[in-house]
């Protein structure tokens, strides 16, 4: 069992500290990154004697060639190999044959760019040439004098110039909005604000001699030769790509690889002539880690770390020994469940892992609020389609983590949509009525002993899904249980179930909570204050939630003091003022808080009936699309004619009321549940204090690695 769904508690680790000669720093380097057991501890340049180690020699070197390698990726989208190569095949791949072949493409890719570059500026000459080619004149002559200004340009009013009598030294040449202007430097003046006031934009006159219409020619020409340039370096990088494109990938991934080795000995104290590595792994892999590091080191000591008990009057906060780091535990079938511990944060080494527990409760708690067969099917289809766009060997597997999770959800939420006989906002089950004793009295349909009325308004396509129960869900099982508990199939959340469902949160919320309690008692006994700590901080709140509960119940129900109940109660709060005193406070104080607090426990409670009330609110939203834009598009389609529009408007306005109900079907719950969770559940035995297992090295997709050498 705990292999198939995970682990309680993380793995165990231990304190690695191993010693050798500097001058093989960068071979133990290179053995740790390709492990991927170790978690470093950075040193911190605070120990007499010691320093910090420096980059490689070649580090320099390979980030050079790691940025060319990472830029022709980006630019030509290569995509690496569909199965892993060997090391040696890695190794030809950043060779100086290749490295040159890929550096050639830096040059193509930079001539691309000058080429588009030209091709925009010869488009843009070509562009004001095309303008000025209507007025007749040499381009050469539109410009360039020393004795004569001229006026080149594009003006709105040109008849405002060509009506005026200009006087001489002033000659114009005009062409619909095309205007140029010469004159002799003493009207400069004037003719500069005539053109203004009539709208007057010059334009920047190119380069050149000649007539315009040759000048665009040949401009056209240059562009052409260009253009085939340009086709043909792209068609050399694309031939390029498609033979060699893997094996780029391949070599940007070992110099990846590398860079990150040559990098890594800033983490490590050097001396003159040692290297010293500190760090830590995981129990399960310390035998491989000390065989691998065995050459280069002449001094290996490992020491498994001991989750300790807490005495009340030593707590070491300020050690300088670094704390043990969180590696969580094999979690099978839970795996997907870490996403939503690391969203809060993991545990002190040694303590419980909230991650199973959530397996369960928390697709039950999801499942509950959701309920909808079609809203269930929907977010499974989007979890398969999540996983089957990372494959398994994808490096993003918190992705696929994710992709897991909703199938999880969904599936629960399937599951409790065939309880409540719910798909897509339609409840297309009987519905049985007791008050109906007889068969005489009933005035719907009798089958089993019960009267049942049919659905009413539910679709062919929801309505068939009756045959998935006995008797065409014409049932109603009922198990009643003590202190209220009714459990029914099938389960009419919004109807005749729906006060059973409210009693049903508020004994979720009680049984999670006690879980908690659990959970903290034995983390409390393993690692925190021992049988102490586990009796009067943990064992006093169970027995303030029994007894609280007795009581509740006793008084609501019975309007009755349940004595044995509020004496439970009473020894909860004796042993709950103990543990505050453990904790530092005076006894006045612990005397009042310990009530105060023993209340909370209530609407610690009482905060889990949102399991009910927020899946109405989403059973009402749909079932409002269903009620008002549904029926509307079948009367639509119905009545024919424009009831045709009436009835393809209805049905879009259907879908999207579907669609935004399932969303908010995805994100509400999940809000909820989580809150649930992180919120009321974990305060009760969960601290977040751990630092992540973080193991030193890189992740390859596709290279072999040995990772003894």
């Amino acid at each position: 069992m705990d292999k198939m769904v995970g682990e309680y508690t993380n793995k165990r680790v231990g304190r690695l500290i191993a010693a050798g000669s500097r001058s093989l720093i960068d071979d133990a380097v290179r053995v740790i990154s390709r492990l991927k057991a170790i978690h470093m501890n950075e040193y911190e340049d605070d120990q007499e004697g010691f320093d910090l180690g420096t980059p490689s020699d070649n580090n320099d070197s390979i980030g050079n060639q790691l940025s060319t390698y990472r830029s022709i990726v980006s630019q030509t989208g290569a995509k690496g190999p569909s199965e892993a190569v060997s090391m040696d095949y890695a190794r030809g791949t950043i060779s100086q044959d290749f490295t040159t072949t890929v550096e050639n493409l830096v040059h193509m890719f930079s001539r691309i760019d000058q080429i588009k570059d030209e091709m925009n500026n010869i488009s843009s000459e070509i562009e004001v040439l095309t303008k000025l080619e209507p007025l007749g004149i040499d381009l050469d002559l539109l410009g360039g004098y020393s004795s004569i200004t001229s006026f080149v340009g594009t003006c709105l009013k040109p008849s405002q110039i060509t009506d005026m009598k200009l006087p001489e030294g002033v000659l114009i040449a005009t062409n619909n909005d095309i205007v140029a202007v010469f004159c002799t430097p003493q009207h400069q003046a004037m003719m500069s604000s005539l053109l203004e006031s009539s709208g007057f934009q010059p334009l920047e006159i190119p380069s050149g001699q000649g007539s315009v219409s040759d000048l665009i020619q040949d401009g056209v020409n240059a562009q052409t030769d260009l253009s085939q340039e340009l086709i043909s370096i792209e068609t050399k990088i694309q031939d390029w790509t498609e033979q060699h494109g893997a094996e780029l990938c391949v070599g940007l991934e070992l110099l990846e690889m590398d860079f990150s080795e040559s990098e890594a000995p800033v983490k490590i104290a050097v001396t003159d002539h040692t290297f010293v590595i500190d760090g830590w792994v995981t129990d399960d892999r310390s035998k491989e880690v000390i065989e691998a590091l065995n050459p280069y080191c002449q001094h290996i000591e490992y020491e498994p770390v001991k989750p300790t008990i807490l005495d009340h009057h030593h707590h070491d906060h300020h050690s300088s020994e670094p704390k043990p780091p969180v590696a969580f535990g094999d979690h099978g079938a839970s795996a997907p469940m870490e996403l939503l511990t690391d969203a809060i944060g993991r545990s002190d080494y040694g303590k419980m892992d909230p991650t199973v527990f959530m397996l369960f409760s928390y697709p039950l708690f999801f499942g509950l609020m959701l309920g909808d067969m079609a809203y269930g099917l929907l977010t499974i289809s989007l979890g398969v389609i999540i996983r089957r766009s990372f494959p398994e060997d994808s490096t993003n597997q918190l992705t696929r983590y994710f992709g897991m999770l909703l199938i999880y959800i969904g599936t629960a939420t399937v599951f409790f949509g065939y309880l409540y006989g719910e798909f897509a906002g339609f409840e297309f089950l009987p519905h049985a009525y007791p008050k109906y004793a007889t068969e005489a009295a009933c005035n719907y349909e009798w089958a089993n002993g019960a009267c049942y009325k049919l659905a009413e308004g539910v679709p062919a396509w929801a309505s068939w899904m009756t045959a998935l129960y006995p008797d065409g869900g014409k049932i109603h099982y009922v198990l009643e249980l003590p202190y209220d508990l009714t459990l029914a199939y099938p389960f009419h959340r919004v109807s005749s179930d729906l006060m059973n469902l409210i009693v049903i949160a508020i004994y979720i919320g009680v049984f999670h909570l006690m879980v908690g309690f659990v959970l903290g008692a034995i983390d409390e006994f393993r690692v925190g204050h021992g049988w102490q700590g586990a009796l009067y901080g943990k064992f006093s709140w169970m027995i303030i939630m029994v007894g609280g509960f007795l009581f509740c119940y006793d008084f609501y129900k019975e309007d009755t003091i349940h004595v044995s109940g509020l004496g439970l109660v009473s020894i909860g709060l004796v042993l709950l003022v103990v543990h505050l005193m453990h904790e530092g406070l005076p006894l006045a104080i612990s005397i009042i808080l310990a009530p105060i607090e023993a209340i909370g426990l209530l609407s610690s409670t009482l905060s889990y009936i949102r399991l009910f009330a927020v899946g109405i609110v989403g059973v009402k939203i749909a079932y409002a699309g269903n009620d008002m834009l549904y029926s509307a598009a079948v009367e639509g389609f119905q009545d024919g004619g424009t009831g045709i529009l009436i009835g393809v408007i209805a049905l879009v306005g259907w879908f999207g009321v579907q669609m935004f109900a399932w969303v908010l079907g995805l994100v509400s719950p999940n809000i909820h549940a989580v809150r649930l969770h992180f919120v009321e559940w974990m305060k009760q035995f969960y601290v977040a204090e751990g630092e992540p297992f973080e193991a030193f090295g890189f992740e390859e997709r596709y290279i072999e690695v040995d990772k003894t050498t």
